[in-house]
């Protein structure tokens, strides 16, 4: 029978450049199958520890990565030079979990790490994997971004790609657990930064994810929540309306950006692990 282990450990792996990436795992003894989660932005691998613990009683284990510029990896905060780093960031450390285990790895992405996963999956750079799961995937924004932040992210893309600006995340809007809102505003390891570039790159990126979703031949589950005020769920629906063949779509009644960190997130975990049966 499975058993978790009460501890975290926390390390690194190198990028395809050799930047170096920090990593989080929670094993579980006799585990079949092991996560490895991609965060969303300006958040790290830790925050995930919600998730790995309610996924070990299905005898699951989870690996988390800090992207480039998050948590503890190198970099600086909020900035790639191209979305491509970010792709290498995934694939290096998915390959890595897999090279760990003779079981069966899925990778899973929230939010912004959802459009990096998706991203890696189209640039088919995630060998042996044979289904994942996106949480909240960033590829339509729900708050508000004034003209003049757009206009002067586009020219400063090109002019101070290094330039940095406030991410405008409320906490509030994460989840619906006052004690989840509170870790994430003194969480040292969450920063609210974003710089122009890589504000750019993911805009350009969550395009062509919707462009080319039809090229997607992997399983996949979508999970999305009907009240989240950061990522429209219509970018999750719409994902689905294109891969219909491989993506089974779960919009969560009355949950906010973080289904892993909401009230209910029990039954997310349950409905993972039915999934992964199929």
């Amino acid at each position: 029978m499975a058993t978790e282990s009460p501890a975290q450990s926390q390390d690194f792996v190198r990028s395809a450049d050799g930047t170096k990436l920090a990593y989080w795992h929670w094993p579980v003894a006799g585990s079949s199958t092991t996560f490895a989660v991609v965060h969303g932005l300006g958040e790290h691998g830790g925050r995930y520890d919600r998730f790995a613990h309610g996924m070990a009683p299905f005898g699951m284990s989870t690996y988390a990565l800090d992207l480039r510029g998050h948590g503890r990896s190198a970099g600086q905060r909020g900035h790639v030079d191209s979305w491509t780093q970010l792709v290498e960031d995934a694939s290096a450390f998915i390959a890595w979990v897999q090279n760990q285990t003779p079981h069966e790895v899925v990778p899973v992405g929230h939010s912004f790490g959802g459009a990096v996963l998706l991203s890696t999956v189209l640039a088919r750079k995630l060998a042996n994997t044979r289904r994942f799961v996106v949480s909240s995937p960033a590829l339509k924004l729900k708050m508000s971004v004034p003209g003049w932040k757009k206009s002067l992210g586009r020219l400063t893309a090109r002019v101070t790609p290094r330039l940095a600006m406030s991410n405008n995340v409320d906490p509030g809007t994460v989840s619906r657990l006052p004690e989840v809102v509170e870790a994430y505003r003194k969480d040292p390891l969450v920063h609210n930064r974003i710089t122009s570039r890589m504000f750019s790159e993911w805009q350009g990126a969550s395009a062509e994810i919707l462009a080319r979703a039809g090229e997607i031949e992997i399983p996949f589950l979508i999970l999305a929540g009907s009240d989240d005020r950061l990522i429209d769920p219509e970018g999750s629906r719409l994902l689905h309306e294109r891969t219909p063949r491989v993506s089974r779509f779960e919009l969560l009644p009355g949950r906010y950006h973080e289904p892993f960190n909401d009230l209910g997130s029990d039954q997310v975990f349950a409905l993972i692990a039915d999934w992964m049966k199929r």
